[in-house]
């Protein structure tokens, strides 16, 4: 599989990745933000389309650190 702008995950950090995407849906819809997700077997690859609003970087220290805000705004 062709890696190359997409972050590997564990299905457990993937679930994660879902659960922080319909808290903040909402703006990443407003903001024309879309991701890419593409598998094998437990092991998922992600990338952001359009990371001029946020990156998935940003979006998975949010997630480490629990910090509750929007990465978008």
């Amino acid at each position: 599989m062709d890696e190359i702008g997409f972050m590997k995950m564990t299905a457990d950090e993937y679930r994660k990745f879902i659960c922080w995407i319909e808290d903040n849906g909402q703006e990443m819809y407003e903001n024309k933000v879309a991701y890419e997700t593409r598998w094998e077997a437990d092991i998922y690859y992600v990338r952001l389309c359009d990371e001029s609003m946020c990156t998935l970087d940003d979006i998975v220290l949010d997630i480490e650190e629990g910090i509750g805000y929007n990465t978008l705004s």
